[in-house]
């Protein structure tokens, strides 16, 4: 069955935890993702929880994948594996600023740590994610990059 759950964690745009549409508070979205885990729960339609500016990344890598391909996602970035067992979950309390909000989650994923931090950002109908990072370990990544944004240069 997890092997079943993690194909389609493969497929994130179709895998992602299951959600209401509308979360007033960014731990209110945060929890509800991780509930989905605990209780594997998954929905149908998963891009609820992603900001548009998520979406149309999302929705470009899809534009530009061959069809019967992954595209450039081949993991969940909610637990960083395709598979999971998550253990020591600790979700920080949201760092809330205007319209933004970020906070870092920590668990161990099938024996390995994992610290992401998660940004979030207030839309009409409630709060999104706008991008996940994983800031600890061996490989790191943001999620927006994965998906082909190229960061700003400084200047």
């Amino acid at each position: 069955m997890r092997i079943a759950i993690a194909a389609l964690g493969l497929l994130l745009a179709l895998a992602t935890p299951a959600f209401a549409a509308n979360y007033s508070t960014p731990r209110e979205l945060l929890e509800s993702i991780y509930q989905s885990y605990a209780t594997d729960t998954f929905p149908e339609d998963s891009e609820e929880i992603y900001s548009s500016h998520l979406k149309g990344l999302f929705a470009a890598d899809r534009e530009r994948t061959p069809e019967g391909e992954i595209g450039a996602l081949d993991f969940d970035p909610f637990v960083n594996g395709q598979d999971y067992d998550l253990a020591d979950l600790v979700i920080d309390e949201p760092v809330v600023s205007g319209e933004t909000a970020t906070s870092t989650v920590r668990f161990v994923n099938l024996g390995e740590k994992n610290v992401l931090d998660i940004s979030m950002v207030r839309e009409a109908d409630g709060w999104k994610i706008d991008n996940v990072e994983s800031v600890e370990g061996e490989v790191q990544w943001k999620l927006t990059e994965i998906l082909g944004e190229i960061p700003a240069v400084a200047q």
